[in-house]
């Protein structure tokens, strides 16, 4: 028993020591409006899909599972965003199920 409330101590003590911290939030925006869901749960991915050198927006939405693609017309430095349509393969729209 004193073994398992050592190591819960121990625990609790390691993760109080680590509390994040987090900075304000920003907005993200694609051709001068912000990016906005419907229902809000998004699931975010920055790569570069053109391979031009700049990172480009991809953005997951849960209620329809749809993946909304933005290529990024600036630099890293200075994105500006542009919506290039929903993710396709072969003319259709991808879609990753939720549940």
């Amino acid at each position: 028993m004193k073994l398992i409330l050592l190591l819960l101590f121990a625990t609790a003590a390691t993760v109080l020591a680590d509390v994040p911290s987090y900075e304000d939030y920003w907005y993200v925006y694609a051709d001068a409006q912000r990016i906005d869901l419907p229902i809000g749960h998004a699931s975010p991915l920055v790569t570069d899909w053109d391979g031009d050198g700049d990172k480009d927006l991809f953005v997951g939405r849960f209620q329809s599972g749809n993946i909304m693609v933005y290529t990024n017309d600036g630099t890293n430095d200075s994105p500006i965003l542009a919506y290039s349509g929903l993710l396709q393969a072969g003319g259709t729209n991808l879609s990753v199920p939720s549940g």
